[in-house]
């Protein structure tokens, strides 16, 4: 499998790397980056040299927290090794955590210097990668063209909202929506949090499903939750994200879905709620989107 990001630490500086992990995957949770402790379930049994000789020289960004430790460990010496072999053009993504001089790193590389500036940084690398991928001719979704077009044009967005607070707009009342029948309902919600902008209200919500359920019964547990928390509440979207704790690959609530992520929302489209509220559409015009993690399912 090809990553678009890997991060290259060393253990001491583990949650710097987490947190930058969890910045880049809440921007767009289709980015795929190798984080270790989230993919230690495919790491078992495999050679790690090889693995990582294979990972680091074929992942499109590799993101490296240089530090004292990490000069010092004989592990990220070996990975260091690798990712200088990588191309001129696309080498990696340094980040200094302190004034370590590393070496094999000219003193003219340009470096991002690290002061708790997570979201910078998801930026930076988020944008290096949409640049990387354009100038080789890689197309991706349309939603991500959408995320680089946000980027550059976050302060028009913010007037936006602003206005719309200005205006005192408000949008007519949404209908309640059909709660589907089913058996049983097989999930625990862990969280509700309302990631609110200027007068739109999205609400994501965290739940937690047991092992060994089918794709049918996941499905049909979403729509249940979807339904009964949208006509409790109203938002402009709704988000679910289920996560199995039995699961090898749970890696806690704050980080990747390992069973599935759903969306309800304006033509199923999360980014579309400001728009449905400026437009007050109907909630005949809301749709569903459910992606799943596969491996939950073997």
């Amino acid at each position: 499998m090809e990553y678009d990001f890997a991060i290259s630490y060393a253990g001491e500086n583990k949650e710097i790397a987490e947190e930058i992990y969890k910045r880049i995957k809440q921007r767009y949770q289709d980015f795929t980056v190798f984080y270790a402790p989230v993919e230690r379930h495919t790491l078992v049994g495999l050679d790690g040299e090889a693995f990582f000789d294979d990972l680091f020289k074929s992942c499109k960004e590799v993101i490296v927290l240089l530090s004292e430790a990490y000069k010092n460990k004989k592990w990220t010496r070996f990975e260091w090794d690798i990712i200088q072999e990588r191309s001129q053009e696309n080498r990696f993504i340094p980040i200094k955590l302190d004034d370590v001089k590393m070496l094999g790193m000219p003193s003219n590389i340009i470096y991002e210097k690290f002061s708790n500036n997570y979201e910078e940084i998801a930026d930076l690398c988020i944008n290096k990668l949409l640049l990387f991928e354009k100038a080789a001719g890689l197309i991706r979704d349309s939603e991500f063209t959408k995320l680089l077009n946000a980027f550059k044009d976050s302060e028009g967005a913010l007037d936006k909202a602003f206005q719309l607070v200005i205006d005192k707009r408000d949008r007519t009342p949404l209908d309640d929506i059909a709660v589907p029948k089913i058996e049983r309902i097989l999930y625990k919600i862990h969280s509700e949090k309302w990631l609110n902008y200027s007068v739109i209200k999205r609400l994501q919500i965290r739940i937690q499903f047991p092992k060994g359920l089918s794709k049918e019964e996941i499905k049909e547990n979403i729509h249940y939750c979807i339904a009964t928390a949208f006509n409790k509440e109203k938002p402009d979207a709704l988000s679910i994200f289920a996560y199995c704790k039995e699961d090898s690959s749970f890696a806690g609530f704050d980080n990747v879905f390992n069973v599935a992520r759903a969306t309800f929302a304006p033509y199923g489209k999360w980014e579309k709620a400001e728009e449905g509220f400026v437009y007050n559409f109907p909630v005949s015009k809301f749709g569903y989107k459910i992606d799943y993690r596969e491996d939950y399912f073997v």
